[in-house]
């Protein structure tokens, strides 16, 4: 057995040590798929970001060539409505290139200076446009345009094209690197969580089949163990049931020894003392005579404890005209005993019953009453009988009733061996509290046998 529980113990670690392993690496996963997740969004955060990037330059771009767009209208016609857009065209064009410094300066600072020559080339650029724009408000149409024909403007606007334009090139190539890489971690968080997910499904069908193999032989084990008790609960039940039936053998066996040895010399001693009598009282002695009583009194009362005795250990009635006799014999002397008021019921015609089974209602009864008599403070004892498939016997009292606790307590024996006795004989027995106060103690055995050998 011993031996038996070790194995049991190295198997549930055999068990557990693959389940400890996978939770392990499931969190070693977890993590790494965490981790990669963590990247895949910062570089999605970063794209979107530079996408924001370029659509600032395309409208710097756009702002820059607008604002020229709205010189060269003014120049043309002189109408004041052209030259809206140049006035505000150098404030929102500064702004966002401000703007793009500043976030460059976080993504690629190296970027920068390109920025600060483009915002001073936007600077000089917008200088030369407002004073080709103040020339002709003065009326100088002509020198207005010399301005404009010099290739100065030109230049300017080129470079600040180029660099820009450069600039957003560079950001584009750096929006496809981006996505790249983006697409390259998602399709490693796709390979990563597919091999979890794979490696999850393996683990738990590992699992599923130690756990099987587990629960099976702890199946052939328990299956083991329950023979065992069942063998042992088996010898113990055939054990106690000798003993009981070597305890009535022996009951009987001194009940007839009682009657017959013990009997013999009290009758013969009441026959002595008979004649005795006779010449003592013919003798008219008066002292002799009080003396005479107190002895034939104690012989009569040796006599009746004799029988009482007889009785207890094994009841003549039972042998002699029946259970039901039997009971009625011990129910009156119970409630005799302890002055309760008795009610009979089913009781008065008796009938043929196995003797070991009739025994083992006598039993149960007589100790059932006894602890009528002892604990329930009853002042009245009713026992039924009704005879069917088969034999039902309650009995009832109107005391304090039954603890709850009764069946459980410790050194309670009492009820146990009643149950016992009724098992033993195939019946059954429930206690159960009466109402509105008492216990009601109702035992049952099968009569088959009985009618089968009845006359």
């Amino acid at each position: 057995m011993h031996r038996r529980l070790i194995e049991e113990g190295f198997n549930r670690r055999y068990v557990l040590f693959p389940v400890l392993v996978s939770i392990a690496l499931v969190v070693v996963g977890f993590t790494i798929t965490e981790a990669r997740r963590t990247e895949t969004k910062v570089l999605a955060v970063t794209l979107r970001e530079r996408q924001d990037l370029m659509r600032l330059l395309a409208e710097t771009i756009y702002m820059a060539l607008e604002s020229e767009s709205a010189q060269r209208g003014f120049l043309l016609t002189g109408e004041e409505k052209y030259a809206m857009p140049l006035e505000t065209g150098y404030r929102q064009t500064t702004d966002r290139i401000d703007e793009l410094m500043a976030r460059f300066a976080r993504l690629n600072p190296q970027e920068v200076p390109v920025l600060q020559s483009a915002r001073a080339e936007v600077t000089t650029k917008f200088d030369e446009m407002n004073r080709s724009v103040a020339l002709l408000r003065q009326g100088r149409p002509v020198e207005a345009l010399q301005l404009v024909k010099t290739d100065l403007g030109l230049q300017q606007m080129h470079l600040i094209l180029e660099m820009l334009e450069g600039l957003r090139d560079r950001e584009r190539a750096r929006i496809l690197d981006g996505i790249s890489q983006w697409t390259e971690a998602t399709r490693l968080n796709t390979i990563i969580n597919l091999s979890g997910a794979v490696f999850t499904i393996f683990v738990l069908l590992l699992i599923g089949l130690l756990a099987s193999r587990d629960i099976r032989r702890r199946e052939v084990f328990a299956t083991q163990l329950a023979q065992q008790v069942d063998a042992r609960t088996a010898e113990l039940q055939d054990l106690s049931e000798h003993m009981s039936s070597a305890s009535e053998a022996e009951k009987h066996a001194l009940a007839r020894e009682l009657h017959d040895e013990l009997g013999g010399l009290l009758v013969a001693i009441r026959m002595d003392l008979s004649q005795i009598r006779k010449r003592v009282t013919a003798a008219d002695d008066a002292d002799l005579r009080p003396r005479w009583a107190r002895v034939d009194e104690a012989l009569a009362a040796g006599v009746a404890l004799k029988q009482r005795v007889i009785e207890e250990l094994r009841p003549t009635l039972l042998d002699n005209m029946g259970l039901f006799s039997a009971l009625r014999w011990l129910a009156s002397q119970r409630a005799e005993q302890a002055g309760m008021e008795l009610l009979m019921e089913g009781l008065d015609e008796d009938f043929e019953l196995e003797a070991h089974t009739a025994i083992a209602v006598f039993r149960t009864a007589q100790e059932a009453m006894a602890n009528v008599v002892k604990h329930a403070q009853a002042t009245k004892l009713t026992i039924r009988a009704l005879r069917g498939q088969n034999l039902e016997i309650s009995i009832e009292d109107n005391g304090t009733g039954l603890p709850a606790d009764a069946g459980r307590r410790t050194g309670s024996h009492g009820l146990k061996q009643m149950r016992f006795r009724m098992h033993a004989v195939g019946g059954r027995l429930t206690v159960e509290n009466n109402r509105p106060t008492g216990t009601i103690v109702r035992l049952s055995v099968p009569l088959k046998d009985a009618r089968e050998n009845a006359p």
